[in-house]
Order: structure tokens, then sequence, then C-alpha cells
């Protein structure tokens, strides 16, 4: 309430000037002295009028129309909410369809599509609505990231593939053909079932986590296993592991930020 009242003492002030008018109009309506009263009650219905005059755009009462102001104020702001979602909606539908359209068939390069999404963050800006656009980065740059991961991961996913065939090679020359040792050779093939190569639903992964260091980790996991339990070693690719290193270590960072790298990395085929 004293909180209140200090925001707004200039209108408490005038309504209690108001209360003590009514009182004076009432005391002069009950002594029979009816001028006095009218014009008590005049001075409190002025005072009551100053003290709500910000909440009206024009008021009709002695002379004046009414209509509350600040309700209207409440009418447009809710408008511009309402706008403002409408507006974040249509954004993210542009950029999203222009990220998204022929991404692996000769459509638009990361420069570009990153340049539409500052050009209609930043109209917005310059007409002064204050809409937070951070989900919609967030949500372009993952798409940015899953690009480049794809594509850096292609030759050591052949790789693994490569290696998961020489394994399965292995196997059936030490049990041979008829199979000597079926437990055994049971036994061998669940080490190699178990072994994860395929690297799949990295988009799904993309969506929530940092893809590049799973991408990372799935490629550890997995040429460790064929190099321990088959004696198979995987012939990664160096640089590209780099560049994923690079990566994640931008991912880490937050700010999802269109580093000129990791665009050219996205644009790249595999």
């Amino acid at each position: 309430m004293w909180a209140w009242i200090k925001i707004n003492w200039e209108r408490s002030f005038l309504f209690l000037i108001a209360l003590i008018f009514l009182a004076f109009s009432i005391q002069f309506f009950l002594n029979a002295e009816v001028t006095g009263a009218t014009a008590a009650f005049g001075m409190f219905f002025l005072c009551l009028i100053y003290a709500n005059v910000s909440r009206f755009k024009r008021f009709k009462g002695l002379g004046f129309e009414a209509e509350l102001w600040e309700d209207k104020q409440k009418e447009a702001a809710d408008l511009i909410d309402r706008l403002k979602n409408i507006v974040q909606v249509y954004t993210r539908e542009i950029v999203m369809m222009k990220v998204l359209a022929g991404r692996w068939g000769g459509g638009s390069k990361w420069p570009d599509r990153w340049a539409l999404y500052e050009e209609l963050v930043g109209q917005h800006d310059t007409l002064g609505q204050k809409i937070d656009f951070l989900p919609l980065k967030e949500k372009v740059y993952r798409v940015m990231v899953f690009d480049a991961v794809s594509a850096l991961t292609s030759k050591s996913q052949q790789a693994l593939s490569k290696a998961h065939a020489k394994a399965n090679d292995a196997i059936s020359k030490e049990f041979g053909n008829p199979i000597s040792d079926a437990a055994g050779y049971g036994r061998r093939r669940e080490d190699l079932i178990a072994i994860k190569f395929e690297m799949r639903d990295l988009f799904e992964v993309s969506e929530t986590d940092n893809v590049a260091r799973f991408a990372l980790n799935f490629i550890e996991e997995a040429a460790e296993g064929f190099r321990e339990k088959f004696g198979v070693d995987v012939e990664l690719p160096a640089d590209d592991l780099a560049k994923l290193q690079r990566i994640d270590a931008l991912f880490q960072v937050g700010d999802f930020r269109a580093d000129s790298e990791l665009m050219n990395w996205a644009d790249r085929e595999g």
C-alpha cells in the first residue's frame, strides 16, 4: 500500500481533497444549504476527475465527455503483444523455410541464410519491435552445426564401415566354414553387434544436444571397440576430426555466433 502511495502520491492527494469536499457537500446538504452543497460537490467531482486524469482521453460531466484512456492504452498494448507473436511466427517460418529448403539440392549457401535472419531481426529492431529472437537464432545455428557435422563425419563413417567389414571377415576366418565352434562364434558375433558404427538421427541429436561432441564420442568409442575386440585399426581422417573438435568448442561457448569457418564446413557436401 505504501509503495503504491509513493508512486501515485499526486493522485492520492487529490483523492483525499475530493473526499474532504464530499464531506462538506454532505454537511451543507444536511444543513439545507443547497448552494454550498452544490459548489462543494462540484469541487469533489473536479478533484476526482483530476485525480484520474491520466486514465482519461476525454470525459463528460459538468460539460465534459469521459473515456477511459488507460483502458485504451491496455487494449493497444494487448494488440501490440498479439502482433509481436504473429511477427515472431512469420519471421521464424520465413527463416526456417530458407534454411531447410534445398539444403542438399543446390539451395542457397549458409552466409545467405544467416544474412536473411540478421536482416529480418535488424528490421524489427529498427521499427522498435523488441522481440526475443534468441530461440530462432539457436534453432538456425543448430541446423548449421548439423550440416557441418554431417559433412565432416562422412569419411569417418566410411572408415568405420570398412572396419566393421574387416571384423566380420576376421570372425569368419576364425571359425571357418562350416563353423567349428558355434558357441564361440555366437559370442564373437555379439561382440561385433555391440559396436555401434552407423551414426543415425544426427539431426534429432542436433535439436537438443551438442551434435559435434556426440559424433566425436561415437567415432572414438566405435574405433576403440574395433581395435580392442578385433585388432582392427580404423583409419580416421585427422583433419575432419580436428574440425569437429573446433565446432564442439564453438558450440560450448553458447553464443550461437555464425563463424565463417563453420558456415564453410556446413556448405561442404562431404
